[in-house]
Order: C-alpha cells, then sequence, then structure tokens
C-alpha cells in the first residue's frame, strides 16, 4: 500500500467502514510509515467526538432520499473510469478493483453524513449566536507513566454539552479480561469515569459534566472485567494534570 491510497482509506478507516483486508493492509502500512501513522491518529479523534457533537435526531426522508441519489450517482460516476482503469492495469487482483468501489460509496457516505449533521447542527448554532458566544472546548494533556512511556492523550470538556471526552493514543491491546479505565482525583482521592473502549490502540470514553473541583485525571489497566468500584487496583498507565480546574485545597 502506498502512502497516497492510505491517505484515501483514512477517513474510512477511522469510522469502520473499510473491509478486514483493507484494515488489515493499513495498519500493516502505519506501522512502517509514521506520516501516516499521526494522519490515523490526528483523524481518530474527530471520529470519537462525531456521537457527542450534535443532538440524536430522527432525519427525514428527504434527507434518507438525497443520501441514496447521491450514492447511486458516484457509483454509476465511477464505475465508467473504472473499466478504462481495468484495461491498464490488468495485473490488479478482483478485491483490489471491488475494494475501491466500496471507498468510493463510503466516502459519499461520510461527506453526506457530514452534511446532514451540519443541518441538525443550525439550531445549536443559532442558540449559540442568540448568547453572542463561540463553542468553546477546554482540554487538558495526558502523558504516558513509566508503565507505557510512549502514550499521550488529551481530557475535553465540551461545555454546551456538557460533555468530556477522553480519549488516549499508543496503548497496547489488552490480555484476557483486562480493561482501561478512567480516573478523576481530587487530593489523591479517585473517582471513576468508566471503562475505556479500544480501538487500534486508541482508548475512548465519555462522561456527562465537567471537571471542576477535581486536580487530575488518570487512566488505569485494570483486572476486569467489570470497572474497579472505590480506586484502581491495576497499574496507572497515563496521567495529566487539571492545571486550569478549581479544585479546592486538600488537608493536609
Amino acid at each position: 500500500m502506498t502512502c497516497q491510497e492510505c491517505e484515501e482509506l483514512a477517513a474510512a478507516y477511522v469510522l469502520d467502514a473499510v473491509t478486514l483486508a483493507e484494515r488489515e493492509t493499513i495498519e500493516e502500512h502505519i506501522l512502517a510509515c509514521p506520516d501516516c501513522e499521526r494522519a490515523v491518529s490526528e483523524l481518530q479523534p474527530v471520529a470519537n467526538l462525531l456521537p457527542v457533537s450534535v443532538p440524536a435526531v430522527s432525519p427525514s426522508p428527504l434527507v434518507k432520499e438525497y443520501i441514496l441519489a447521491n450514492v447511486q450517482a458516484d457509483a454509476l460516476s465511477y464505475r465508467r473510469p473504472q473499466q478504462a482503469q481495468q484495461q491498464q492495469r490488468r495485473g490488479r487482483t478482483q478485491w483490489r478493483q471491488w475494494s475501491r468501489q466500496l471507498v468510493a460509496v463510503a466516502a459519499v457516505l461520510v461527506f453526506a453524513l457530514i452534511a446532514s449533521l451540519a443541518a441538525w447542527n443550525i439550531s445549536l448554532q443559532q442558540r449559540i449566536a442568540s448568547l453572542n458566544t463561540p463553542p468553546v472546548s477546554i482540554s487538558y494533556a495526558l502523558k504516558g507513566t513509566s508503565n507505557i512511556p510512549d502514550a499521550s492523550g488529551q481530557l475535553v470538556y465540551l461545555p454546551k454539552l456538557n460533555v468530556t471526552v477522553l480519549t488516549v493514543h499508543g496503548l497496547p491491546q489488552t490480555n484476557g479480561s483486562h480493561v482501561y479505565q478512567g480516573w478523576l482525583l481530587h487530593c489523591k482521592q479517585p473517582t471513576s469515569v468508566g471503562l475505556l473502549t479500544l480501538q487500534n490502540g486508541v482508548a475512548t470514553g465519555s462522561f456527562p459534566g465537567d471537571v471542576k473541583g477535581y486536580d487530575a485525571a488518570a487512566v488505569s489497566l485494570e483486572p476486569g472485567p467489570a470497572a474497579s468500584v472505590s480506586a484502581p487496583k491495576g497499574a496507572i498507565v497515563a496521567l495529566g494534570a487539571l492545571t486550569s480546574s478549581t479544585a479546592t485545597g486538600c488537608t493536609q
């Protein structure tokens, strides 16, 4: 796989809209290509935030017709140049030809979905404009500990949605029943924010509310399969200070 082919499939990859063969090929490529690995890593948080970026509503029949019409039109327009390419590149295998058609359809669906989300977000933007206040997110950095020094992540609070999203990159696949769990700490006293979902080395999770009153965030590797209750039982793999939080002083 070339870097250009990886770039073309990156958006579909982070949305889990590729075939198993394509996923294996992409993951093999990004292991050997730091530039493509960084590009895919930058796209993943955007995909993770899509479910919480707008209120959940049911699309109208017109939106459904628009998406299907675009998919059909794109498939027809793509098929003609594809036939010419088949004559010039007879050495390509059949699965590659089909995968490119699927990528084209997936790309149309992605862009149509983004357009629909933008339309659904109009009412939210109008409310923000009426307050004369731009949308703001508050971000805090997390770094890997000595247990996993290459790990890094962010804790992002979205005030308008009152939701906090935790994302950590560079985590190894868990073994057995082990799970990754998020924590907020005040005066070294931990509060669980739930288990994180791990996919392709990226752990993500979200919870309602902000981090007011806490002075640090952490991610631990727990024995699982359920979340630990009162405190981490496993190793802390990522940690970050909430430097702009309003945590009160701790009793000595």
